[in-house]
């Protein structure tokens, strides 16, 4: 399933392990990327609306080449967790597969975040 325009424009501000990751998944996945870097403005409003925990500078989002990228899929309905847990579990089986070693926000402890995933520093 090819990424759309957007999202490969959005994808491009990721880092490359990022990169070949979302691309592999979207090749059997209906998914969309939503947030690749993310600038201080968007950031900041972010924090202020309670999507993130994180002010600017916090955020792996904040990063020249962004190390996270939030991925949903579609059609998107944010109602719908079970497609969002599907989704994810696919791109944490590639990352594994590919040996990119990333968190996924649905297991932050402070804010369940099923599109998010970021790099860690682990090897």
């Amino acid at each position: 399933m090819p990424l759309s325009k957007t999202s490969r424009q959005k994808l491009q501000t990721c880092h490359s392990d990022l990169i070949k990751l979302i691309e592999a998944v979207a090749e059997t996945e209906k998914c969309a990327v939503i947030c690749g870097f993310r600038g201080r403005y968007e950031q900041e409003k972010a924090y202020y609306e309670g999507k993130s925990k994180a002010k600017w500078g916090q955020s792996k989002h904040n990063f020249k080449p962004s190390h996270a990228v939030d991925v949903v899929p579609v059609p998107l309905n944010w109602e719908d967790i079970p497609a969002f847990e599907k989704l994810g579990e696919k791109i944490m089986a590639k990352a594994k597969e590919l040996g990119i070693n990333i968190r996924w926000g649905r297991d932050f402890t402070n804010l369940k975040d099923y599109p998010h995933f970021e790099l860690t520093e682990d090897k």
